[in-house]
């Protein structure tokens, strides 16, 4: 299977066109298959040294891991239920807990963040594997929070060839690849 085939299989260029002219920050990302066990995605990114004022600002709880609360221990075995009561540490805030799966203007999504980074990822309700119409308009209604965020906002917000990014020129056109 070529790489356009690949993109292209579930969804046609001028879907994906449309998505982009009517998103503002999220992108269409496929799924890098294989192994990876991920799906399709509508991701967005903005850049942060403060995770925390920027889950406040998206209307998210903060939640805080309390010195002392215990962790995972590498190479220690674990059921899927133990291992889920262990916090999540952002990186570089041991002291906060990654939001995760959360429900962001009413819609289902993924909140994940790095030292310096908050991402949103956004799939179809039902299968997280997905990218539907649906979704699609879960991202815009998101993107109305993101407009006061959008000078942190990275564009794109993930940089290889599996996200889509479509540019408006200034003629209303839309370009890229």
């Amino acid at each position: 299977m070529t790489w356009d085939e690949y993109l292209y299989e579930t969804h046609t260029p001028e879907q994906l066109h449309a998505w982009a002219n009517s998103l503002a920050y999220f992108h269409f990302c496929r799924a890098y298959g294989g192994h990876s066990n991920d799906g399709d995605r509508l991701l967005a990114a903005l850049r942060t040294e403060d995770p925390a004022g920027i889950l406040t600002a998206l209307g998210l709880p903060v939640k805080h891991i309390p010195p002392g609360a215990p962790q995972a221990v590498p190479g220690q075995g674990y059921t899927v239920q133990e291992y889920a009561r262990f916090p999540s540490p952002i990186p570089g805030h041991p002291g906060l807990d990654q939001p995760g799966w959360v429900t962001l203007a009413g819609h289902p999504a993924h909140v994940w963040a790095t030292a310096t980074t908050l991402t949103i990822s956004v799939h179809d309700a039902t299968d997280i594997y997905s990218v539907t119409e649906s979704a699609v308009t879960a991202a815009r209604t998101m993107e109305e929070l993101l407009v006061p965020l959008s000078a942190q906002v990275i564009d794109p917000p993930q940089n290889d060839r599996n996200c889509i990014c479509l540019h408006r020129s200034t003629a209303g056109e839309v370009s890229g690849s």
